[in-house]
């Protein structure tokens, strides 16, 4: 059971989690985050987005005391790194290669510096995000990133992910996969974290709404779905809060820690 008067750790998803709308985080959230800190709470975001796929904008708006990014392929506590795992490049080559070959699909390659895209008419590159045009440009692109996540549309065929699920994890979260490393999710993201500084796995709390956030939910000592989660997270959740559009992070911090 969550111990509240010792050190805790929330861990946050971002998208129709922490923010109500793309990348704006309400003021309830943020002062509840803030708050939560002064006792002493350790408060992360966990997300399925690369390092180079968080905006700065969004980091700029609050301080939080780290980021998992990738669904555990990336830790960063106090601005140092703790854990770090790459996409193999001969695993991102072969997913490239297919979607080349499958040109009614669209891939996005989430690197730890910036995101490129594999686009068709469906899906086009966004600044600041890279479009690829060929094998040949993305290695040259890979010489200076990492890849930590792919997403790539749920319409790709079964073959697909038959061909690539010994080297990669895959998330359905609607429209598309996310996809890191075998073995990594948001849960192995927060055990690095706890283990680093301490901190009991019951004294946890992960919120968030999506395919990629069931494991977190399920790992800590308090999961929490958003009410706007899909209908499989918030069977998995110890308690459902208000969703993303009524502060619902806010509100469940401020339940279980303030």
């Amino acid at each position: 059971m969550l111990n509240s008067k010792e050190r805790c750790a929330v861990f946050l998803d971002i998208d129709k989690t922490l923010t109500s709308e793309r990348f704006f985080i309400p003021e309830e959230n943020i002062n509840a985050i803030k708050r939560a800190r002064e006792k002493g709470h350790a408060v992360f975001i966990n997300t399925g987005r690369s390092w180079g796929n968080i905006p700065d904008k969004l980091r700029e708006q609050f301080d939080v005391d780290g980021i998992i990014a990738g669904s555990g392929a990336y830790a960063v506590v106090d601005d140092k790194v703790i854990f770090s795992r790459k996409i193999p490049e001969g695993t991102v080559l072969k997913a490239a290669e297919y979607i080349f070959g499958h040109r009614e699909n669209w891939m996005i390659l989430e690197g730890k510096e910036k995101c490129f895209v594999l686009c068709n008419e469906k899906r086009k590159a966004e600044s600041p995000q890279i479009a690829v045009e060929s094998i040949e440009e993305l290695k040259f692109l890979l010489e200076n990133d990492e890849i930590q996540v792919i997403a790539v549309e749920s319409g790709v065929p079964d073959e697909f992910i038959a061909e690539l699920s010994d080297e990669l994890s895959f998330f359905p979260m609607g429209y598309y996969y996310d996809c890191v490393s075998k073995g990594l999710n948001k849960a192995s993201g927060i055990r690095t974290v706890i283990d680093a500084l301490g901190i009991k796995r019951e004294n946890t709390i992960a919120i968030g709404d999506g395919g990629n956030d069931i494991d977190m939910i399920r790992f800590a000592g308090i999961g929490v779905a958003m009410k706007n989660a899909q209908p499989h997270i918030l069977e998995a959740a110890d308690y459902i809060t208000d969703s993303n559009t009524e502060c619902g992070v806010a509100k469940a911090i401020e339940k279980f820690l303030l």
